[in-house]
């Protein structure tokens, strides 16, 4: 992904003021969403569809919110400079890759960034992040008339997705990383040796230290379940020639890895927040992936909006929000601009 890329991606950013250089509150919502598609419908009170709660609802009422503030703003103070970011390239494991993350580092922060996502109404100022492990089979497959034939990348995944997943469970628990067994994919044919395939396995993190001990702990683990497949597998006729030929057809790669967690705390901020009437969440423990991590260390940076991801039914069929959260969010947003407006940050609080 080079600058010809990141120049066409769907991102866009609106200033009160001058968009350059750091505004006093930054709000980003992110406009792409999970699939599939589904129709939107009128609830009792809500609505149903995709990127209700998740999330275009929120950054709908983002927008409402400021025009509160704005239409109520008392002409004799200072109004704050604002700016609002909507990125594309959130979900589907994005992370934000190829839209917050190039839009912070064209400095387009604030001295507060708002990362619009269903929080449950209180913020977190931290997040976890993950990295994607792929196991690839790539050999040649056979029928049922010559099993003995093919590489059977249904045995090796299958086998190294159950070693990986009691190797690294304790360290997982141990480390307070969630670990995800994804898709296992071969075939679906009954007579049949697959000789390709693919499986993933996703890590979610909370600290920088452990997703590199996790993902030190995996190499070893596959080096360690590749020796016992070939022992096992390879006095077996039917599987001699897959376990004889592991090495050269499998392929193991970090989809994604080593990227950043957002974990910061600012005082006054969080003064400001509480007197608009938002409250933090004292316990991280259900904190989640979230592409405010860009935010790490350019301001503070928080998640925060209405509704929840499970509650609300975020990246599935019931994915619904109500109109009176939206509402109270909104309401929210203008508290906290008013206070903002009666306290100068300035340029300078932009560093936490």
């Amino acid at each position: 992904m080079g600058p010809e890329f990141f120049a066409h991606q769907a991102s866009i950013v609106l200033g009160s003021q001058d968009i350059h250089g750091c505004a006093d509150v930054m709000f980003n919502f992110h406009m792409d969403t999970v699939g599939p598609f589904f129709p939107v419908r009128n609830l009792r009170g809500g609505i149903h569809g995709r990127g209700a709660a998740d999330n275009k609802g929120p950054g709908v009422a983002i927008l409402e919110g400021i025009e509160r503030w704005a239409a109520n703003h008392p002409p004799e103070k200072r109004r704050p400079r604002l700016l609002i970011q909507c990125v594309a390239g959130e979900e589907g494991g994005a992370m934000g890759v190829y839209g917050t993350k190039q839009l912070m580092e064209l400095g387009y922060h604030g001295s507060l960034n708002i990362f619009a996502i269903p929080s449950g109404g209180a913020y977190f100022d931290s997040s976890t992040c993950s990295m994607t492990l792929e196991l690839f089979v790539d050999g040649k497959g056979a029928t049922d008339d010559a099993p003995h034939r093919g590489d059977n990348a249904s045995l090796i995944l299958s086998y190294l997705c159950a070693e990986l997943a009691r190797q690294m469970g304790p360290i997982c628990s141990r480390t307070d990383v969630r670990m995800t067994l994804a898709g296992v994919a071969t075939g679906d044919m009954h007579n049949r040796v697959y000789g390709t395939g693919r499986a993933q396995f996703n890590f979610s993190y909370r600290t920088t230290r452990s997703g590199e001990l996790v993902k030190s702990a995996v190499t070893s683990a596959i080096e360690t379940a590749g020796f016992r497949f070939v022992d096992i597998f390879g006095g077996i006729d039917v599987f001699t020639r897959t376990a004889m030929r592991l090495d050269q057809i499998l392929t193991v790669r970090w989809l994604k890895s080593g990227l950043p967690v957002l974990t910061n705390r600012n005082a006054d901020w969080e003064r400001k927040l509480a007197d608009a009437g938002i409250k933090r969440h004292a316990d991280d423990a259900e904190t989640f992936t979230c592409d405010a991590m860009w935010g790490q260390g350019r301001g503070y940076s928080i998640m925060w909006g209405p509704g929840s991801l499970s509650t609300n039914g975020a990246h599935t069929s019931s994915e619904h929000i109500d109109f009176a959260d939206l509402d109270q969010f909104a309401d929210q947003v203008a508290a906290l601009l008013f206070i903002a407006s009666y306290e100068v940050t300035g340029a300078a609080a932009c560093q936490t």
